[in-house]
């Protein structure tokens, strides 16, 4: 069956709309063995969903070289987001920003928060990096530069912090401006009280006044 089919569940069209439009366009990043990113463009996402008896250890996306990584992190992500009934059938309604967004995946697609994240990043067509670990890496988050980032309200406390003892002494201000241009939504999960909204604001908006990212409970409008 064609992901393309109204059947295969509006995920799964979404990728293959993109694919259509946007073929070469990079779009879900993983890590492979020895560190190096990679990329999976949406026509080679949408190849590797549609073949017909895939396998993790024979296929690969690229003529002449190995993806073994790229099926073993980014294959089960795809396979997870775009199955109907997977959890939540729901894409969370996100406002869009001005340009494309990116979003940094870093929690099993099992956490519910989580894989409606991954499913509105395919619809919306978003950049996604796979990055599987017990936090979100503030090292990740300033070389990435993501655009939204969700989380309890004392995990993006956390990741504050850290991400201020990364910046330099010197020329701080320039440091958090370019690595946080980008960033415009942080998303609380855990049904926040409003002195938590608060705090998480005000904790990002402390490191620098280029960093004022909208800070809303999760989903952050309405699900559809």
């Amino acid at each position: 069956m064609s992901l393309s089919e109204s059947s295969a569940g509006p995920v799964a069209a979404a990728l293959a709309r993109w694919a259509r439009a946007k073929p070469e366009a990079p779009f879900l990043f993983y890590r492979d063995a020895k560190g190096h990113f990679g990329w999976w463009s949406f026509r080679e996402a949408l190849a590797w969903m549609e073949r017909p008896g895939r396998t993790d250890d024979v296929f690969s996306v690229k003529e002449g070289g190995a993806v073994r990584n790229g099926v073993e992190v980014a294959g089960p992500f795809l396979v997870s987001a775009v199955a109907i009934g997977a959890g939540s059938a729901e894409v969370v309604d996100l406002d869009r920003g001005g340009a494309r967004d990116i979003w940094i995946s870093w929690r099993p697609l099992t956490h519910p928060a989580e894989l409606a994240l991954a499913r509105w990043a395919i619809v919306a067509g978003a950049a996604i990096l796979v990055e599987p670990g017990e936090r979100l890496h503030p090292e990740l988050f300033a070389w990435a530069r993501p655009t939204l980032a969700s989380g309890s309200a004392e995990e993006l406390l956390a990741l504050a912090n850290k991400f201020e003892l990364l910046a330099p002494r010197f020329f701080h201000r320039r440091w958090y401006r370019q690595r946080g241009e980008r960033f415009r939504l942080l998303l609380v999960e855990g049904d926040p009280s409003p002195s938590e909204l608060q705090q998480v604001r005000q904790r990002w908006r402390a490191l620098s006044p280029s960093l004022a990212p909208r800070c809303v409970p999760f989903p952050g409008r309405s699900l559809v």
